[in-house]
């Protein structure tokens, strides 16, 4: 074992901290909804019959 995977090691077990593994990774992530709103056609404002305005929000 290498001086860093030793020191690693010594860290992880005095602190609690160790890097995530795979699932506590994807734990930590969200899935978020997009929201899709339609407008319809006033005249003003171009819009395309078959594209949504989508809009994913940050939280």
């Amino acid at each position: 074992m290498s001086i860093l995977q030793s020191t690693k090691k010594a860290v992880e077990q005095v602190t609690g901290v160790a890097r995530p593994g795979k699932q506590g990774v994807t734990d930590l992530f969200r899935r978020r909804k997009a929201n899709d709103f339609w407008f319809k056609d006033d005249g003003l404002v171009p819009n395309h019959p078959f594209w949504p305005l989508v809009v994913v929000a940050a939280q």
